[in-house]
């Protein structure tokens, strides 16, 4: 069963007690919570950087495709699938 990716329109926040921390021992950032730890690369970081929890998902992509001098087309399934899995693992939440 494939889940349904975030909707563009979805303002995506940060579950409770999840934080996006920088690892000065591993030189890089992870995602951290109550028994949870991801270690993420620069891309899954710029993403979670973004997330605010008052912006939407299309504003976030807009954001990462201006940074990155990308179209936002390209970029939009990728960021949506990455958004969608931490909504499944319970690091995101809308």
């Amino acid at each position: 069963m494939t889940p349904r990716v975030v909707p563009l329109d979805s303002i995506l926040a940060f579950e409770p007690g999840i934080r996006l921390k920088h690892d000065t021992v591993r030189d890089r950032y992870v995602i951290q919570g109550p028994e949870v730890l991801i270690e993420l690369n620069e891309t899954g970081t710029a993403i979670m950087k973004e997330i605010d929890g008052t912006s939407d998902l299309s504003a976030v992509i807009g954001r990462l495709a201006k940074t990155f001098s990308v179209d936002p087309a390209t970029i939009t399934v990728d960021v949506s699938e990455f958004c969608t899995a931490l909504l499944m693992k319970r690091v995101l939440t809308t």
